[in-house]
């Protein structure tokens, strides 16, 4: 009787909607959806715009304040699924932020704004705290998903997600000199695979191309925006600072199709500058220089770049020094000084500086620009 039934009711139904009860058969040519680590990152970012400014301002001090403190459990607690998050998304291989052309209204916003650094100086009191508890694996976890996002940000980025990249990396790379004497034979084993996996930073090069990119689509739509001669009064309104404006009406005499065609013609002129800024050291600054003084009456826009992306080859320096250092320290804890010494500085004729601190050492680089910070990384000392 029950079998008798089932068959009126299969004879009763309208094959379609027997074929809309089977499941769907992917096409082989259909797109297969593939995880997105910018989407978690998201999450993270969220978190970060809930902080209140005192407490986004105690975070800078994360490599620092005494992990007894007690805002330390309550800021680790708000944060724990925005550390989840980035964890996650350093397991995805794909992350897309979906901003192949960067307009100004995006600055301040997603990975573009500067404040998810926060973030990252979470991940490491994070690793701290499990350093400090004996947990050396979920420390580097910590410590290398803030280094992945980091190096994201950075990578193909204009100036501000490139300094933002390097303030991540400084602060991880801290925090990692300063627990490793708690990491262990084994954590510091797991630590030297992790860098040797980790990505190189881009050159200071690389910013070039993304940043005139920048520069060109802000400055066409404001120049479109004016009549067929720009007046005295529109220069600093489209962007351009007194510098600047002179040596283009000198070069234009204001009529705004000949500065468009001036804009499209810079590409030799960028890829000039790109050229230089990543020569050796000893000779960069002064090229950058020659540069600067050559171009500035031709191509001003270009010229006035040179502080700013010196900047950058500067902190991408940096980043190469601290790697290095970090090596350094480990042979030190793990082998001792002859270790030590026997891992060069990139930017020295030999070893890094060492000295002892209290409990620790502090590891320097001869890595040295005037206007720029020295560069050291302190090893154990741990408040």
């Amino acid at each position: 009787m029950l079998r008798r039934d089932l068959l009126r009711t299969w004879i009763a139904t309208p094959l379609v909607g027997w074929l809309r009860r089977w499941p769907r058969i992917a096409s082989a040519d259909a797109p297969i959806e593939v995880p997105n680590a910018a989407d978690a990152y998201r999450k993270a970012f969220g978190w970060v715009k809930g902080l209140r400014p005192e407490e986004s301002a105690w975070l800078r001090k994360s490599e620092t304040v005494a992990i007894e403190d007690r805002q330390v459990e309550t800021i680790l607690k708000q944060a724990r699924p925005a550390l989840r998050a980035i964890r996650e998304a350093a397991k995805l291989d794909r992350c897309d932020w979906g901003t192949e052309t960067v307009t100004s209204e995006m600055l301040g916003k997603g990975h573009f704004d500067v404040c998810n650094i926060a973030i990252i100086r979470v991940a490491c009191l994070s690793a701290r705290r499990n350093a400090r508890a004996g947990r050396a694996r979920d420390a580097l976890d910590d410590l290398f998903a803030g280094l992945t996002l980091a190096h994201r940000i950075g990578t193909g980025g204009v100036l501000i997600p490139r300094i933002v990249e390097c303030g991540g990396e400084v602060a991880a790379f801290r925090t990692l000199g300063r627990i490793l004497p708690g990491l262990g034979r084994d954590g510091l084993d797991d630590l030297s695979r992790r860098l040797d996996a980790l990505p190189p930073p881009e050159p200071a090069s690389a910013v070039i191309g993304p940043e005139s990119r920048f520069i060109l689509g802000y400055l066409r739509p404001k120049l479109e925006a004016v009549g067929p001669t720009i007046e005295d009064d529109e220069w600093a309104r489209i962007g351009f600072d007194a510098e600047e404006a002179e040596t283009l009406k000198a070069l234009t005499g204001g009529d705004r199709e000949k500065l468009l065609r001036h804009l499209e013609a810079t590409g030799p002129a960028f890829a000039e500058l790109a050229r230089r800024l990543d020569l050796p050291r000893p000779g960069c600054r002064a090229a950058l220089d020659e540069f600067a003084r050559t171009e500035r009456t031709t191509q001003p826009i270009v010229a006035g770049l040179v502080e700013k992306v010196w900047g950058i080859r500067h902190i991408v320096d940096r980043m190469k020094a601290l790697r290095a250092m970090l090596r350094a320290g480990i042979a030190l804890v793990r082998d001792g000084e002859a270790a030590f010494r026997a891992v060069s500085d990139p930017f020295g004729t030999g070893p890094f500086g060492l000295e002892r601190r209290g409990k620790g050492y502090l590891i320097r680089s001869a890595l040295d620009d005037a206007t720029k910070p020295e560069v050291t990384l302190s090893v154990g000392e741990e408040p």
